[in-house]
């Protein structure tokens, strides 16, 4: 399944398309003051038929989070800070070593991540465009043998005015006889409540790795509808969610109904659901 529960339901090939990048130095300017919010120290996220727990997070005195796990110790990482900001996010399972480093530009906006591998190769980055506060686009690459690094995914994001992602495009290029992928997802009806899983909607699941969101948030905010398409032909689906809640307004859980509209399981039903816990 995809990034949040309803994701994961699309299996993905990964495509390549050459594209150069000029990469910014390891700069570490503290992001500008996001919108003060409360310290909520999620524990667990937990999705039925899915590794237990789907996401898992520990923290320090500071309440900043200094462990996170995925799919119950698929990728574990250490997170390390400069100052109050990720610098680093180390996966720490016996096979893998990779370090995620972040690279902040001279506003102090997170400008990249690079993906290093144990042998301190960089193989990957994601780089982050935004509309003042707000990430319009992000873009993934990995390197490719001589050709270089070569882009593999690209999501852009359209918003609400109260801040809330409206709109998730998502690109994949065609490659070795792969068909070019292309996905639309839109997220409405959104709730009054205290969003804590934002992150999962640009987690790749077990292609790629989990990072954190530093200086910037694509939900403030539940939503209670969301509308996926992959193309004509494709998977296709709508969820209605209903949500219950702590009495500070974090989610305790999350059910819906997932109809097929499109594609191979076209008219079938399904319940989903999701549940949260906290320290």
């Amino acid at each position: 399944m995809r990034r949040n529960q309803t994701f994961w339901i699309v299996t993905f090939t990964l495509l390549l398309i050459s594209c150069k990048k000029d990469y910014p130095g390891d700069h570490h300017t503290p992001p500008p003051a996001p919108d003060p919010v409360r310290k909520v120290l999620l524990k667990d996220i937990t999705i039925p038929h899915l590794p237990s727990p789907y996401y898992h997070f520990e923290y320090n005195s500071d309440s900043l989070p200094v462990k996170a796990s995925f799919a119950s110790g698929y990728t574990n990482y250490d997170i390390l800070y400069s100052g109050n900001i990720i610098s680093e996010m180390r996966n720490n399972i016996i096979v893998n070593h990779d370090t995620l480093r972040y690279i902040y530009d001279n506003s102090g906006k997170i400008a990249l991540i690079k993906f290093i591998n144990q042998s301190n190769v960089v193989y990957r980055h994601a780089f982050f465009t935004y509309s003042g506060n707000q990430v319009t686009e992000i873009e993934w690459d990995h390197k490719e043998g001589n050709a270089g690094f070569l882009i593999d995914r690209t999501m852009k994001f359209t918003y609400y005015a109260d801040g809330n992602v409206k709109v998730i495009t998502e690109h994949r290029p065609a490659v070795s006889g792969s068909p070019e992928y292309n996905s639309t997802l839109e997220l409405s009806q959104y709730d009054d409540k205290v969003n804590v899983d934002d992150f999962s909607l640009i987690h790749d699941g077990i292609h790629d790795h989990l990072f954190l969101l530093q200086g910037f948030r694509l939900q403030r905010n539940n939503h209670r509808k969301e509308v996926f398409s992959a193309g004509p032909g494709n998977t296709a689906y709508v969820v209605d969610y209903t949500y219950t809640y702590k009495s500070d307004g974090t989610p305790l859980s999350k059910s819906g109904s997932l109809l097929f509209t499109a594609g191979a399981d076209s008219g079938k039903r399904f319940g989903v659901s999701t549940a949260y816990s906290y320290y």
